[in-house]
Formats: structure tokens, sequence, C-alpha cells
């Protein structure tokens, strides 16, 4: 882009928008008919919303993703829902899902639209679980959070600091070059702001905190995004911050990769039909040579147009 102008950054929500929006409005009607939606989020996550055939007023929110059972079994998944949202989680979730949370809309615990808010950010507390896990725990282990088909995340806990690694398979090549330029940026951007995570990207061979760790892929289209969270990101004022920020990183990685290449795109056609217009510009008119006869007839020379 034009050094005049500038880049702007936009960060993804950690709630989903259309969880928020369908609860709120069944919360708002007075209505209480059927519901049946599903739909997806980004690193696979799967909604469904739903009432019981029993009552039109009970609504069940349920998720589901890769990894998520273990999330919620070792990771301390379960704690933190419940701390979230206490009784509205079910014992036994949906059929195919991994956590469910039950609301009645004729008896509703607090505000209507903390409410909706609240139950919007399911997905961010699953994910969140791992490294809150990895905050108060601090041991030396390394967390493996499976949390895509194709791509992990682990999580090293030290006394001093927390290293995030982030292992991306990258489908197309162009975007490892991508990749190491918005980086550079961040590292680039440290420099004047010394309280942020240190940041480093490396492609085919994983950083040396992985040494030894079973699984662990190795490939030209894999890229490792090393992030180390010091102490000061983990406060209790700072970790809900960093947490938010990091998990959606993944995301928000890919998102500015196809922002960039849309305006590439865009500015090699806008290039193209400036060029076009020179060429038109430049094409010499055709000249028409008509001769005359000494009795004012005309003809056109053989050859000529």
């Amino acid at each position: 882009m034009p050094s005049n102008k500038k880049t702007i950054m936009i960060l993804l929500e950690n709630s989903n928008r259309i969880l928020q929006e369908a609860i709120q409005a069944k919360i708002d009607s007075t209505e209480r008919g059927p519901v049946d939606i599903t739909f997806a989020d980004f690193d696979g996550v799967l909604f469904h919303i739903s009432n019981t055939p029993e009552s039109k007023s009970i609504l069940n929110i349920s998720i589901s993703f890769k990894g998520a059972a273990e999330v919620i079994k070792d990771f301390g998944g379960k704690e933190l829902l419940t701390k979230y949202y206490g009784p509205l989680l079910q014992a036994t979730p949906e059929a195919n899902y991994d956590a469910t949370l039950q609301i009645n809309l004729d008896n509703l615990p607090g505000q209507k639209d903390a409410l909706a808010a609240q139950l919007a950010l399911l997905k961010r507390h699953l994910f969140a679980a791992p490294f809150q896990k990895a905050i108060e725990k601090k041991s030396g282990d390394i967390i493996i959070f499976n949390y895509r088909p194709e791509e992990t995340v682990y999580i090293k806990s030290d006394p001093d600091r927390i290293t995030v690694i982030f292992d991306i398979q990258f489908r197309d090549a162009d975007d490892i070059v991508f990749s190491k330029i918005f980086l550079q940026e961040f590292a680039d951007a440290r420099r004047t702001m010394g309280q942020a995570p240190a940041v480093s990207f490396a492609q085919k061979e994983p950083p040396l905190e992985l040494k030894g760790v079973k699984g662990v892929k190795a490939g030209d289209n894999n890229g490792f995004v090393s992030f180390v969270l010091f102490a000061h990101h983990t406060t209790d004022k700072d970790r809900d911050r960093s947490i938010d920020l990091i998990q959606t990183f993944r995301d928000y990685l890919h998102y500015h990769i196809k922002c960039s290449k849309a305006y590439m795109h865009m500015s090699m056609r806008t290039r193209v039909d400036s060029l076009l217009q020179i060429l038109n510009r430049a094409r010499p008119e055709p000249v028409d040579v008509v001769k005359k006869t000494a009795g004012g007839k005309t003809f056109k020379r053989a050859g000529q147009n």
C-alpha cells in the first residue's frame, strides 16, 4: 500500500455474532415455536441451537469441534464452563456434540442482553481452557491442543514465561511468503512496543521447544509461529485479554493473508486496465487512401484497406 496510508488490522471477535443474535431473538420474542439452527464458526466449530420436544421454552445451545472432548476432560474445560455458566451446563451433552448449555426462556437467569452475550462466548471459553491451565500450572510441561484436523497448538509453561507455538498447515506456497512478511511487521512493531510478546516464524523445521515432542509434523507446507508471553502478560489483570488475542491468532493471520491477496489482485486489475487505456490511445488511426481517375472516379489500390 502507499506509504502515506495507514494499514488497518482488524481484530476478530471472540464471540459468535450469529449465536448471540439468534439467542437474543428468542429471548425477545413472546412466541415459542420450534427451533433448529445449525451453523459453523472458525476452526471447524459447529453450533446447534434447538428446543426440546417437551417444551418450546427450553433452549439448548451445543458446540462441537476436534479436540473439544479432550479440552473438557483434561484441560479444565468443564471447570471453566461451570465457572461462567454454572447450572446452565448440562451433565450430558446433546448427541454428537461435546458440550450443551440449556436455558429456560420463561425463567431467564440475569439480564437478557448480558445472557445472550455470555452464551455467545461459549467457543471462547472452551478454547481458553488450555491456555488458562498452562498459565496456572507453569510446570515446564507442554500442553498439546489438537484443535483442527491438521493443526495443533503447543503451549509450554515455564515459571517465567508461556510459549505458545502454532503449527499451521499452509495449503498455498504463497501464503508462507505472506506470513513471513506479515510476522516481520509484528517483529518491527515490537521494537516500539516493549511490552508486546516476542514472536518468531519457522518453516519446515519445528522450533527447539518442540524437540522430542511426539507427533510434531514437519514439511514444506508447515509453518511454526511462536509467541512468548512474559509474566506481565499473564497477571490477573491482563490474563483474559492475552488469552482472547492469542487464541484467535491463526484465524487473524489467514484473514489478513486473504485480504492482502484481494488487495494485490485488485491493484493488478487496476494496473492492467490503465495499461490497456494507454495502448488504445497509442494505436494509430487507420488511413483510408482514396485515388481518383482523370474522369473523377474513385478507386483504391490493391493491398490497401
